[in-house]
């Protein structure tokens, strides 16, 4: 788990989507349980956002509800990775076993006709 100080120093690299998945899922847990440094990162992300859309010229005026929906959209990606890790841990373990029993299969094969 984050300490406060570590999640402050990833407020920025938050901000610009700049975390790797197990960083991102950890300062997400720790956003959500401590509200001081969740505080942070709404402070952090209405003046980074707003300065932002002053330059451009753009945006809209509802700078949480814009932190909020950045919020869902990293907890989408880090359940989107998790399920795709899990998918790719599952593939490769029928892969394996898919080719362990072609193997067994085969070595009853050549013993049946007396190669081995």
């Amino acid at each position: 788990m984050l300490t406060c100080k570590e999640a402050e120093k990833l407020v920025m690299s938050f901000i610009n989507w700049q975390l790797g998945e197990e960083e991102m899922e950890e300062f997400l847990n720790h956003i959500r349980t401590c509200p001081a440094c969740k505080e942070e990162l709404e402070t952090y992300y209405t003046v980074f956002v707003g300065l932002k859309q002053l330059d451009l010229g753009t945006g809209g005026y509802n700078i949480p509800a814009e932190l909020q929906e950045s919020l869902d959209n990293a907890w989408t990606a880090v359940r989107t990775v998790r399920v795709r890790k899990v998918l790719t841990y599952a593939v490769n373990t029928l892969w394996i076993s898919a080719v362990l029993i072609i193997l067994l299969m085969q070595l009853r094969i050549w013993i049946q006709n007396g190669i081995f």
